[in-house]
């Protein structure tokens, strides 16, 4: 490993552990030399501090791969655990850890040059994205902007040319059932496949996710969520805040909205971090993301771009529909459209539409009337053998009517 990357690695693991065993600068200098000192069984008598009391970079911190390979800390009773306090031997844990972690999820050099030159659209995240995502073009063009944009930066910093980091702190916004969360991950995935990421271990956590069930763990909990992934995609962060005038938000959604902006902060060059929730062109009072950022200051102004995420056409709920329908292997009788089409229509104009999802729930709806035709088509059926029976138990099964659809409709509507 090159001496710089070596030595961002053991100082993030050095800020790490200092975070996790919440030891004091000063005293964490101090400790990480009585460390290298069991690990060499050398005496403590050659501390490196500067006049600010800050930890110098020394060569013992240059042996930090040899040690997280070679000490073992599994036994009860080993060396470290004899010869260092109990804060002490927490923070070595953490040190060590961290360090196990990312070394696990680097990828080695020669490989990354020949990945990186796939294009975004090239990847076979995206192939599945388009394959699986209807409509969105305008999403799906921003995605592989951004990507490039990324990719563009890493190959200046391969020929050494001076390039300011671009944080990877995204907002994905739109309407309810747009596909955001889906489509956050397939970008995810595409980022990975372009080694523009440390690694791929991916968290989804919702807002209300990232609280603790006491006073005082939920930093912590925030702190480990993004000290163990390399994607972070946080759904509905907004759940956090409560907009009810007259409560205030409680101490656990303070203290996670706090750890978050600390938390952004510092790994918004080296995380995939997106922000998922509703917003764009919709209801004001729907709006959630707009207003969650307008009073979140500390989370917005580290938002790099926005990815935004449009309500579908009618047209386009036929299509979903339809995938939705094939991906469960039935078949529409012919006529389908003719009857989804205007109901859609009236759909799209309501201040309530939820998109993709009212698809999918009406599909739900059409296979609940299709099984109550299909048991009372049962009790009636004579068969002149068992191979006629299955041969047509298997198409009823398979296939969604048109009367299907006007008795799931009406349901629909009556809720």
């Amino acid at each position: 490993m090159e001496e710089k990357k070596l030595k961002e690695l053991e100082q993030r693991s050095f800020e790490n552990a200092v975070y996790v065993s919440k030891t004091p600068i000063e005293e964490a200098a101090l400790t990480i030399q009585k460390i290298y000192a069991v690990y060499k069984n050398q005496g403590f008598d050659f501390a490196i501090i500067n006049d600010s009391g800050v930890m110098k970079f020394n060569q013992d911190r240059m042996k930090f791969l040899e040690l997280i390979a070679n000490a073992d800390i599994s036994e009860v009773g080993n060396k470290f655990e004899k010869r260092l306090s109990v804060q002490e031997y927490e923070f070595l844990k953490a040190y060590i850890e961290y360090g196990k972690y990312h070394l696990q999820h680097q990828t080695p050099e020669r490989q990354k040059t020949k990945v990186m030159d796939v294009s975004p659209k090239e990847t076979a995240a995206y192939q599945r994205l388009c394959q699986n995502v209807i409509g969105q073009q305008e999403m799906k063009h921003t995605l592989c902007k951004l990507g490039a944009v990324y990719q563009f930066a890493r190959k200046r910093e391969e020929y050494h040319l001076p390039t300011p980091p671009i944080h990877k702190v995204l907002a994905f916004i739109g309407p309810p059932g747009t596909a955001k969360t889906t489509s956050a991950r397939y970008f995810a995935e595409m980022m990975t496949e372009q080694e523009l990421l440390s690694g791929g271990s991916i968290a989804y956590v919702t807002g209300t996710q990232l609280k603790a069930k006491y006073v005082g763990q939920t930093s912590d909990r925030v702190h480990q969520i993004f000290e163990t992934n390399d994607i972070i995609i946080i759904d509905e962060a907004y759940s956090l805040v409560n907009y009810n005038e007259t409560e205030r938000t409680d101490n656990f959604s303070q203290e996670a909205l706090a750890q978050l902006c600390i938390e952004v902060e510092e790994h918004s060059d080296d995380k995939l971090i997106i922000f998922a929730g509703y917003g764009g062109d919709i209801h004001e009072k729907n709006n959630k993301m707009k207003r969650f950022l307008d009073e979140n200051p500390g989370i917005s102004s580290r938002i790099t771009f926005t990815v935004h995420f449009s309500p579908y056409t009618a047209k386009e709920m036929l299509d979903i529909f339809e995938a939705l329908a094939n991906n469960a292997t039935f078949h529409l009788e012919k006529g389908w459209e003719d009857i989804l089409l205007p109901f859609f229509e009236k759909r799209v104009k309501d201040e309530n539409f939820g998109n993709g999802r009212e698809a999918r729930r009406l599909l739900e709806h059409t296979m609940a009337v299709a099984a109550e035709r299909f048991v009372q088509w049962q009790q009636s059926a004579v068969f002149s053998s068992q191979i006629a029976k299955e041969k047509e138990e298997r198409q009823l099964l398979s296939l969604l009517t048109c009367e299907d659809l006007n008795t799931a409709i009406q349901e629909f509507i009556r809720g």
